[in-house]
């Protein structure tokens, strides 16, 4: 397909809100960037709307980290922008958006046609849409609770604590960050070790820009580093109080 329709008020999405909240422009220009890449191998000899570009590829061409990359790509499936199986990511309500326009290839209008005859959404009218989104928005918010009842009160402490002390905005409603650290509690760490960590690498990394950027859940809650962090933030000398208003964390971090 040469090109897709894009509805100018596409941000407003419950789904797409959730990710402009947790990951900003990033997130959202992200999700567009893959929308279209599956969107381009559309053919009619391809209608299977995989992604075939693997994380590494996308961070090259976005100038982002495959890391990064892997993150944000597991939150749209976990909120259902895309779907995975066999490790292949897929995004197959883009079949909603495809119109016989699109094309002028009879085989790929013959597709879309019956694509169109199986797809209930599309004929369905304004209000009934309109009712569908906001339960949709529900779910979305009865979803979050629920994945919040999994944490316990000592996790979200420790994301309090870390935003107080980095000056940072790290959401609770962010299922990659509360995972990490109620990993690290479920070990039998206590929210003093994971607060000791959070303060040793703000002294080390918080005045290097390069550095200050894995001030972040996932990072100093590693599984496989958090304990050569607390090991180093209980053996390190006191230093002087450092002033986190100094630090600057972009919102793409959060």
């Amino acid at each position: 397909m040469k090109w897709i329709k894009h509805d100018t008020d596409a941000n407003q999405d419950a789904k797409l809100q959730n990710v402009l909240l947790d990951y900003g422009l990033e997130g959202y220009g992200l999700y567009w960037y893959c929308i279209e890449l599956i969107a381009g191998k559309v053919s009619e000899d391809n209608i299977t709307f995989e992604l075939e570009h693997d994380a590494r590829v996308i961070a090259r061409n976005t100038g982002c980290t495959s890391q990064k990359v892997e993150e944000m790509m597991r939150y749209f499936v976990n909120i259902g922008l895309f779907e995975v199986s066999n490790n292949t990511i897929t995004c197959l309500k883009l079949a909603k958006r495809l119109d016989k326009s699109m094309t002028s290839n009879p085989q790929m209008r013959e597709i879309i046609g019956k694509l169109k005859s199986h797809d209930k959404v599309m004929i369905k009218s304004d209000k009934v849409m309109q009712e569908e989104n906001r339960l949709e928005e529900n779910r979305l918010d009865k979803n979050i609770k629920t994945l919040m009842s999994d944490y316990s009160d000592d996790a979200k402490k420790v994301l309090s604590e870390m935003n107080s002390i980095l000056g940072s905005k790290y959401k609770h409603s962010t299922k990659s960050h509360m995972q990490s650290i109620q990993a690290r509690l479920n070990e039998g760490h206590k929210v003093d070790d994971l607060i000791s960590v959070v303060k040793s690498k703000l002294e080390e990394w918080g005045s290097d820009p390069k550095m200050a950027q894995y001030l972040r859940p996932q990072t100093l809650f590693q599984a496989g580093k958090f304990n050569g962090y607390l090991m180093a933030a209980n053996t390190q000398p006191k230093q002087s109080v450092f002033n986190p208003s100094q630090q600057v964390y972009g919102d793409t971090e959060l």
